[in-house]
């Protein structure tokens, strides 16, 4: 039997949270999804409750606003009964130089990769504590341990997420608790503006792929914990 049996993912429409929805429900997980794609991240659920007979509750929300992260946690808690897996996998960024960046464009950048993780965990973590049961796990990038021109603010909130999540597992992991950060380097995803699917296997990793690597972290011992994880295509140059 898994140790976890429910899961809470944002940033679930698309890209790497979509395959995580996947990935879990097909391993029986009975899943929150959360996204502002609304229409999307119902479909999605849609689907996979068919397809696996499991609950798939999706909720459309933008993370930016604290008053939605915490409508978020409280109805995942409602609809889940105990929250057993934390993922915080939304995330957004640009690629241009810090001086074109708006000024909401860096508040939206730390609101949803950096202060919704931290406000979610803030409400969902002492309920693990207190059962002495569950894990928290951010999805950060190989950024988080090295620079890169033209990202300044997202590199930063990635370097961020990497400290509250070491920090964390500090606080809880005597509780039974675990956390631990994901740090992938190039994704076929949709991020920037790109087209998901179109990459080779060798250049950027596949959501579908990187999703099974994650979802057996939620399967290690009890008695065992992953830090901290990075993961590279094989070809990726740039680190």
């Amino acid at each position: 039997m898994r140790s976890y049996q429910s899961a809470l993912i944002t940033g679930a429409s698309r890209g790497l949270g979509a395959a995580l929805a996947r990935e879990l429900a097909a391993r029986g997980y009975r899943l929150m999804l959360v996204a502002r794609r609304s229409v999307e991240l119902q479909a999605l659920a849609d689907s996979l409750q068919r397809a696996h007979g499991v609950n798939v509750v999706a909720l459309g929300a933008d993370l930016t606003e604290p008053d939605a992260v915490l409508r978020c946690a409280d109805e995942a808690t409602r609809q889940l009964g105990a929250v057993d897996v934390l993922i915080n996998n939304a995330g957004t960024g640009r690629y241009k130089p810090l001086g074109e960046w708006t000024a909401r464009e860096i508040t939206d950048c730390t609101a949803l990769n950096l202060t919704a993780p931290m406000l979610l965990a803030r409400a969902l973590v002492p309920a693990m504590v207190a059962r002495k049961h569950g894990m928290v796990v951010n999805i950060a990038s190989d950024l988080a341990r090295r620079y890169l021109a033209n990202m300044a603010p997202y590199v930063a909130t990635k370097f961020g997420l990497l400290g509250f999540s070491g920090s964390l597992l500090r606080e809880v992991k005597q509780h039974g608790v675990k956390v631990t950060a994901v740090l992938p380097g190039i994704i076929d995803t949709a991020f920037g503006g790109g087209n998901e699917g179109g990459r080779d296997e060798r250049g950027a990793l596949h959501p579908a792929q990187l999703a099974v690597q994650i979802a057996d972290l939620l399967e290690l011992p009890q008695h065992m914990v992953l830090d901290e994880v990075t993961l590279h295509p094989l070809q990726q140059q740039d680190y």
